[in-house]
């Protein structure tokens, strides 16, 4: 029988309106969660706000659905979407059958695709907010992917970045196959590079705070069991200068002396000022016997 989407909205008391052409608008939000009698939509739907299709018999969506708010489509049985697609906020997949995504999809909200079957991104991708790829068998990025947000790359099959990539977030490479970062990356967040196969950093890149095994890096300078936390503490080398990452904290020595003034005094400041000091001396050191 099929999924007669009038009559359930009318017999459910959920505001709607119906154009002489047969297209629906629906200015609040759309709940068929776990409606087992749910297997098609419509054509020319407009939802206002968010829709919620999870666990529902769905396997397509219709061409040119436009929904203001989420669209939660977890544990749907949808394998592709419609090149149309318009979604102001949330588009969450995961979980979901989905095998690819169509060409120029801008996504307003946050991009969940953690746990599909998703392998390759297409170009021109653009995700104003968070875009999750954790756990995917993704391997490579598009040249042209914007994210607004954080980017999730944490356990997926990545392998490597394209130049010049910029994420307005934060970036998670933790048990990735990564080995080189690119040069030129810009990360308006935290950089998480732990259980990585990175052992170099580039000469240039930024982020807000730097998180990774000192251990494994060759140009990296680090002390352990500094301050009240016990931190180990590093230091790196980007754009021309040196920078102590302990923590949250990630900058130059002035300010993170500056930042250990603010909490500590006497022989515990000029300890943990000293151990930041001895990095950047160690790794000037080690980057004066690098080859050229």
């Amino acid at each position: 029988m099929t999924f007669n989407l009038i009559k359930y909205l009318t017999e459910n008391s959920i505001p709607h309106s119906v154009s002489e052409s047969g297209a629906i608008d629906i200015p609040g939000d759309l709940d068929l969660s776990d409606n087992k009698d749910a297997t098609t939509l419509p054509d020319d739907l407009t939802v206002g706000g968010s829709v919620y299709l999870r666990r529902t018999q769905i396997t397509t969506l219709p061409e040119y659905l436009t929904v203001g708010g989420d669209l939660d489509l977890r544990e749907t049985q949808i394998t592709i979407l419609p090149d149309n697609l318009m979604v102001g906020g949330y588009l969450n997949l995961g979980g979901a059958q989905i095998v690819t995504l169509p060409e120029n999809l801008t996504v307003d909200g946050h991009l969940n695709l953690g746990g599909t079957q998703i392998v390759t991104l297409p170009e021109n991708l653009t995700v104003d907010g968070h875009l999750n790829l954790g756990g995917t068998q993704i391997t490579t990025l598009p040249k042209s992917l914007k994210v607004g947000g954080g980017l999730d790359l944490g356990r997926s099959q990545t392998t490597n970045l394209p130049e010049n990539l910029r994420v307005g977030g934060s970036l998670d490479l933790r048990c990735t196959q990564i080995t080189t970062l690119p040069e030129n990356l810009r990360v308006g967040g935290s950089l998480n590079l732990r259980a990585t196969q990175i052992i170099t950093l580039p000469d240039y890149f930024t982020c807000r705070s730097l998180y990774l095994d000192p251990e494994g890096f060759s140009n990296v300078a680090f002390r352990k069991n500094c301050g009240n936390n016990n931190r180990t503490i590093f230091a790196v080398w980007t754009g021309e200068m040196f920078h102590i990452a302990a923590g949250p904290f990630y900058g130059p020595i002035e300010q993170f002396e500056d930042a250990v003034d603010q909490k500590y005094s006497g022989e515990a400041a000029e300890a943990y000022k000293q151990a930041g000091r001895d990095c950047i001396n160690e790794l000037k050191e080690k980057l004066s016997t690098r080859p050229q």
